[in-house]
């Protein structure tokens, strides 16, 4: 669903920018990620033919933030 996402670093945070045919999926993601770990702050934001999508989380949760949204090598 993020695969070949555009990522930047953002204060507390990641945006990362996708297709915006990706946003019915993404969103049913944030939502489900929110019920677990509501630590996690999602905004989407719709632009053009583009979804960014801002995940944010305290201090306490940058590194499970960075695990989870940090392509692989």
């Amino acid at each position: 669903m993020l695969s070949g996402a555009g990522r930047e670093e953002i204060d507390d945070g990641v945006r990362l920018v996708v297709p915006a045919e990706r946003t019915g999926q993404i969103a049913t993601l944030a939502a489900a990620e929110q019920q677990c770990c509501p630590l996690f702050d999602f905004r989407l934001h719709l632009d053009g033919p583009m979804l960014r999508l801002e995940v944010r989380a305290p201090a306490e949760g940058a590194a499970l933030l960075t695990e989870l949204f940090t392509p692989a090598a």
